[in-house]
């Protein structure tokens, strides 16, 4: 008697070769969806480095072309805002800072340049700052400045994400560094020290994080007298 071969495949075989082929695309799925999401953080990170680069390049471009303005004298920082003296730097020599109407937190620098910057003027005075003003839009490290005596001051947004900017002078007498705060009590101011920190839920760039050093060229003042 002939046995007739059998063709196709039974129902068990084919539970299972389904049960296989299904197992096999969730995975392939799952490594493919970890791909995109590193190619994702690889991105992300490439744009935040991208970025932080650029905001240094501006700033460190706009204190370079000009003068960094350094108050010394009177109380502590915050109770007399705008009054004292300024330093000469060695481009020339510094007036005192103007008195801003927004509400800072934190350290601030204040400087001229002469360099491109968003007043597209030259010698252009610009206070550069944490703006924690709820009354204001801005958010973040904010410039401000005043075009001429007619107009108002203007501020400008630079990166909503940045909640600190640090800034420290190098003691011409002592060759320490003293938190901006402390600038009333420096007898010779030789450098400016910066850097900003970002708040850290929006994955900052650590480029950020490192410090940027002018040189003031203000000449130490000795000890002596």
């Amino acid at each position: 008697m002939t046995t007739r071969a059998r063709g196709g495949m039974t129902l068990m075989e084919l539970v299972i070769g389904l049960a296989i082929t299904g197992m096999m695309a969730a995975a392939g799925a799952g490594a493919f969806a970890s791909i995109i999401d590193h190619r994702r953080i690889i991105l992300s990170a490439s744009a935040a480095t991208e970025r932080g680069a650029a905001l240094r390049e501006t700033i460190r471009s706009w204190i370079v072309a000009g003068n960094i303005q350094i108050q010394v004298g009177g109380g502590p920082r915050g109770l007399t805002r705008g009054v004292g003296t300024a330093r000469p730097t060695a481009a020339g020599t510094s007036s005192t800072a103007a008195v801003s109407a927004a509400q800072a937190s934190g350290d601030e620098i204040t400087f001229t340049t002469q360099a491109v910057n968003p007043s597209m003027l030259a010698n252009v005075r610009m206070r550069m700052y944490i703006d924690a003003d709820a009354n204001t839009p801005e958010k973040g490290l904010t410039v401000e400045y005043q075009p001429n005596l007619q107009q108002p001051l203007v501020r400008k947004m630079l990166d909503s994400t940045i909640d600190t900017l640090h800034v420290e002078y190098l003691d011409g007498r002592t060759r320490r560094w003293f938190d901006a705060s402390q600038a009333a009590t420096l007898s010779s101011v030789l450098a400016v020290r910066l850097w900003m920190v970002a708040d850290s839920s929006t994955h900052p760039s650590p480029i950020l994080g490192l410090p940027m050093i002018f040189n003031t060229g203000i000449a130490t003042t000795n000890a002596n007298q």
